[in-house]
């Protein structure tokens, strides 16, 4: 039952990460010069939600894995969890505040700029999702 869980909001994180890559195409540094963000762009945020809620749904059952894994008591394992969540909350604040720079409006911004803000917007998600599906393997298999 875990392993289905874990499955399905690890694929619900690629697909919304895959579905926020889609919508971001016309905007710059996929496009050049790429349209600007306006008001439609808030329906990024609500994805970006539950991007991050199904990621944290990983974690947690990640980090219980491996606790079982590990025989950690319930104590070490729910002080994992408390540390793994705010780490992952930390980084969600961080992307949403790098998300904010790349689609503000900006005279100064350059198609460099806009692609290091997207790698940084797409990599960071990615990277958790690999580093996950990484360690969920490690103890399954």
């Amino acid at each position: 039952m875990k392993q289905a869980l874990f499955c399905g909001c690890w694929f619900t994180s690629l697909g919304t990460t895959a579905l926020l890559f889609f919508w971001s195409l016309p905007i710059s540094p996929f496009t050049h010069p790429g349209t600007t963000a306006n008001e439609a762009a808030i329906i990024f945020f609500p994805v970006m939600g539950i991007r991050w809620l199904a990621l944290a749904s990983t974690l947690f059952l990640l980090v219980i894995a491996w606790g079982q894994y590990l025989n950690l008591e319930v104590v070490s394992v729910i002080s994992l969890i408390i540390f793994v969540l705010g780490l992952h909350f930390i980084l969600g604040i961080i992307n949403v505040a790098i998300m904010n720079v790349w689609l503000s409006v900006e005279p100064i911004k350059t198609r460099t700029n806009n692609a290091v803000y997207a790698g940084i917007y797409f990599g960071l998600p990615i990277f958790w999702l690999l580093l996950v599906a990484l360690l969920m393997l490690k103890i399954t298999y």
